[in-house]
């Protein structure tokens, strides 16, 4: 009998019956910390497999990739790729959980991290795993339960915490940057380092982050000085990139030209052909949509009026954006995907989809979203419910009356937040919340170490650049190699500085109080009462399976937070005021 090493270190529980087919997912970064070794991952769920009776197929392993995105991780792409052949999308919720029951399968992976760190991607594969009917199981007793109403609930809290961090640490970078996009002629700093500038007029000195439009380059210039480690005298000369039109290659004369033809109504392809700008026709999109072309620059939500000099006549641009506008009201006539149907998805009732009837016994029909339009002098808007059945056999089989949707949304959110949603159940939530702080400090060190490293690789290559442009001058192929370093450096001190913030000390690390655990309640409660109905319907879907009405009373069933999903628990809703619409 092979000795039990790891068993006692991760989770007792199983979500998965015995028997259930399971494939594995292991990932280290290269570090020296055995714990995490692809081989210790790989025993821990051997054993945890062989202790609960489930039938592991197949191990998926990346070793020493220190990517934070999943392009690189070899593995994980073969793992996704195989799973997405072997199960379909299943997008109605009961035959989803049917087919769970019926055919379960699971993904188990040392921690739910090693599926991806950045929040939009990892929660993209997870929503895509969930929604095929696989189970995501994580050895180590943090967040993920192996529930899927939960962990999605887990995930969109701690993950919109870690957003409100990261946007709140890239405020002071984005004003850096936007200060340097704002810099004009007339700059004191600047003057005093370009005395001989050309113009003094107040005009945009056209600096702009990132690669140059086509049609433009970027032209080096001095702005002032900087503090710069290892360096003397006051700090290094500060150096940044501005645009400038490129006459050079013909591309201002070549743009100018396509946009000419396309005013004069001519197609994609043939301006393709005499312009040769981009390798593709989808290319141009972009192209003919920015405002760049007449002189403006859009940047950081701000429109800067005269950026540049101007390529083309406002009036060209315009005529442009009133063609694409038209073509695009074209397309919306198309037809769509039946689950995606616009009536479903835009939907400005709440509780859309989710509401039945139940007047005729023994049988629940769906209930339409419907309106009584206002009248002058006579009656106000009304939006209600009305039984499908009761609709389409004209009120002979099903006398259900008409349920005013008010009503019934403010009986529905009352009844979460009174009922479901109460510091009890969320106060488990939290505990682990804080728990997985201390648990993400590994993954962070690890990326932080790799940062630094490369960060010092590309540093001493600027030091190196800027001593050979002191000994024998710039010359273009010195410029461009020391912008793109300039550009990696900056990109790296700015993640470098994220990551840091990211990492907390036990002591950072305290118990959630009762008020903030209220906080979150009220900001629940705000989120379903508001006005962004989108927001609401997702929060909605989070812990509502579907809502039964019947005369005055009705029945909520929900699944949040217990965790057995093939069970729908009722909590019973009144004072729905139904209403016969004179």
């Amino acid at each position: 009998m092979v000795r039990e090493r790891y068993l006692h270190l991760v989770r007792r529980d199983c979500p998965l019956p015995a028997g259930t087919h399971v494939v594995a997912y292991c990932r280290d970064s290269g570090g020296e910390e055995q714990d995490r070794s692809i081989q210790q991952q790989a025993q821990a769920i051997q054993e945890y497999c062989d202790h609960h009776a489930l039938v592991l197929e197949h191990v998926y392993t990346d070793e020493a990739k220190l990517s934070s995105n999943t392009e690189k991780r070899d593995a994980l792409n073969r793992l996704l790729s195989d799973l997405f052949l072997r199960f379909k999308q299943i997008r109605n919720l009961n035959k989803r959980r049917a087919h769970m029951k019926a055919f379960p399968f699971g993904l188990i992976v040392w921690k739910s991290n090693r599926l991806g760190r950045d929040s939009v991607e990892t929660t993209y594969i997870k929503a895509d795993l969930r929604i095929r009917g696989i189970t995501i199981l994580s050895l180590l007793p943090t967040l993920e339960t192996g529930d899927a109403t939960l962990d999605a609930l887990f995930e969109m809290v701690q993950q919109h915490q870690d957003e409100q961090l990261l946007e709140e640490i890239s405020d002071s970078s984005r004003r850096g940057l936007a200060d340097l996009v704002s810099l004009r002629d007339t700059d004191a700093t600047f003057r005093l380092h370009n005395p001989d500038w050309a113009t003094h007029d107040g005009r945009y000195l056209g600096i702009m982050p990132g690669p140059a439009p086509m049609g433009f380059k970027k032209e080096r210039i001095l702005i002032g000085l900087r503090e710069r480690k290892g360096r003397q005298h006051g700090g290094e000369k500060h150096f940044v990139q501005r645009l400038v039109p490129d006459h050079e290659n013909q591309l201002w004369e070549r743009c100018h030209l396509a946009w000419k033809m396309r005013t004069e109504g001519l197609g994609i392809k043939a301006i393709m052909e005499a312009t040769r700008l981009y390798p593709s026709v989808s290319s141009y999109d972009h192209f003919f949509t920015n405002r760049i072309y007449i002189g403006d620059r859009m940047y950081g939500g701000l429109l800067y009026k005269q950026f540049v000099p101007a390529m083309i006549p406002h009036e060209w641009w315009e005529l442009e954006q009133q063609r694409r506008r038209e073509r695009a009201a074209k397309q919306e006539q198309r037809t769509v995907d039946p689950m995606y149907e616009p009536r479903r998805v835009s939907s400005r009732h709440l509780l859309s989809g989710l509401v039945f009837c139940g007047a005729v016994a023994g049988h629940e029909h769906p209930m339409n979203a419907d309106t009584v339009p206002a009248k002058a002098g006579k009656r106000t808007r009304w939006d209600f419910y009305i039984c499908t059945h009761k609709k389409n056999s004209r009120e002979r089989d099903c006398q259900a009356a008409r349920v005013g949707a008010a009503a019934l949304d403010q009986a529905v959110i009352d009844t979460l937040m009174d009922e479901v949603l109460t510091k009890e159940h969320l106060r488990p939530i939290a505990e682990a919340l804080a728990g997985s702080l201390l648990a993400r400090n590994d993954d962070v060190n690890e990326r932080i170490m790799a940062v630094e490293g490369r960060l010092n690789d590309i540093q001493k290559s600027i030091e190196q650049l800027l001593d050979a442009v002191e000994k024998m001058g710039l010359s273009t192929s010195l410029q461009g190699r020391l912008q793109e370093r300039e550009t990696e450096e900056r990109k790296l001190i700015a993640e470098l500085v994220n990551l840091q913030e990211l990492l907390v000390t036990p002591k950072e690390v305290t118990q959630v109080s009762e008020q903030q655990i209220e906080d979150w309640l009220r900001s629940i409660r705000t989120a379903l009462n508001g006005e962004d109905i989108d927001l609401a319907r997702t929060a909605i879907r989070q812990f509502v399976a579907k809502i039964v009405v019947n005369g005055k009373a009705g029945t909520l069933y929900y699944t949040f937070p217990l965790s057995d999903l093939s069970r729908l628990h009722p909590l019973t809703l009144t004072g729905l005021e139904p209403v016969f619409w004179p």
